[in-house]
């Protein structure tokens, strides 16, 4: 399940590739891609750490509540246990997941935030399979420090699967609970607060079943003094819009795939403020088959991103410090300006960046045997960019 390490990683990893992102090293790529296949042979083995990652096992606590017998509070941390909430519940959503998720489809919207508290800074949203190799959907409010994950996260797991403890460092090494209490009802269904100490700091996660068998969780931390963490969790999850219909936006259409590949990613992201260029979507296609192990499947991808493109200006460069926005370009694809760089490592990748294709840059990463003969070039002349639009923003708030 992709959890708030990851999308604090996956945030800053994607900024810093939409924003600012350095020339290419492809010394570094190739290093990059041994580790891959790395993970890929060692998949197997890591498989019952994975397993444990991504809740397999139930965590204490996060049992659904029994209403005739409520939990009493466990102090096992060094925070202050929870105290009994007894603020207003505000009325729920009456959208529903009505079954718990046997599978993810990344095309699908399966949440938006129908509201969020003041002071955050930007979005994001991403479904199916992360890299650290569990399988679910996230819904992000972040406050804007790429170093400290300070914010709202909701996350779908699929059927069966328990929320697990926050991670800390590492995908073995879990946040110790601090206590648990039980919370109201959310959205009808039973619910309880579990309390965590992530590196000295509270996180507070509220947990419930949208579905029989199927969990959610809103998680926060806080980002300013005074916040109610258990209000804030409470107003989120229950005006949270769900859908099993509705299709993640992107701001253009990945035509031309090869049939032998299998989207199992996608994510967007964005800011908060209408005048906020910051924005991020990437779809990501793997050549292996769902049975593989999440190590293999991403040993081996296609992944297609757009980013705005940004007319260089001096306040620009005083922001970005002496660091290059774009890739520098060293070739022209129609009529464009782009890089093209190709590892010489035969089993590794490809990658081309565009520049300005309808105020975006579009960057294609392909391992080698991902695509025909033709490679990222060919891919990119077959993309559907005639609805492009440099102002595009994620739809991931209920309007």
């Amino acid at each position: 399940m992709i959890e708030d390490m990851d999308v604090a990683r996956l945030m800053r990893a994607e900024v810093e590739a939409a924003e600012k992102p350095s020339a290419v090293n492809i010394e570094r790529a190739m290093i990059a891609g041994r580790r891959q296949r790395w993970y890929a042979r060692s998949a197997g083995a890591a498989l019952a750490v994975v397993a444990v990652a991504v809740g397999a096992v139930t965590v204490p606590g996060l049992v659904a509540p029994d209403r005739s017998s409520p939990p009493s509070l466990e102090m096992v941390g060094a925070l202050a246990p929870l105290e009994p909430y007894t603020g207003e519940v505000t009325s729920p959503d009456a959208s529903r997941i009505p079954a718990a998720l046997e599978t993810i489809d990344p095309t699908v919207q399966y949440v938006r935030f129908g509201w969020l508290p003041s002071g955050l800074a930007s979005l994001q949203y991403g479904a199916g399979l992360s890299q650290t190799g569990g399988l679910g959907v996230f819904l992000n409010g972040h406050a804007g420090d790429p170093q400290n994950w300070g914010g709202v996260s909701v996350h779908l797991y699929p059927k069966g699967v328990t929320p697990p403890a926050p991670q800390v460092m590492g995908i073995d090494q879990r946040a110790p609970t601090v206590s648990t209490a039980p919370a109201p009802d959310v959205r009808g269904a039973a619910a309880t607060f579990t309390l965590y100490d992530v590196d000295g700091t509270d996180r507070l996660s509220l947990r419930w079943q949208y579905a029989p068998d199927g969990w959610a969780a809103v998680d926060v931390s806080p980002w300013a003094a005074g916040q109610d963490a258990r209000e804030i969790a409470l107003h989120v999850a229950q005006k949270l819009r769900f859908s099993t219909t509705e299709r993640v936006q992107m701001p253009a259409q990945v035509m031309g795939v090869p049939q032998n590949l299998r989207l199992i990613y996608a994510t967007v992201n964005g800011p908060l403020t209408p005048d906020g260029w910051r924005w991020y979507a990437s779809v990501s296609y793997s050549a292996e088959p769902p049975t593989a192990n999440p190590g293999t499947q991403w040993a081996k991808t296609l992944d297609v991103s757009f980013s705005p493109y940004v007319v260089m200006t001096d306040k620009i460069r005083a922001e970005l410090n002496g660091k290059l926005l774009h890739e520098p370009p060293n070739t022209t694809i129609d009529g464009h300006q782009a890089a093209f760089y190709a590892a010489a490592d035969p089993s590794w990748m490809e990658r081309l960046d565009v520049l300005d294709v309808r105020g975006m840059v579009v960057r294609i990463d392909a391992h080698r045997g991902t695509l025909d003969e033709q490679g990222t070039k060919g891919l990119f002349q077959r993309l559907d960019l005639a609805g492009a639009k440099p102002d595009w923003r994620p739809s991931l708030m209920v309007d």
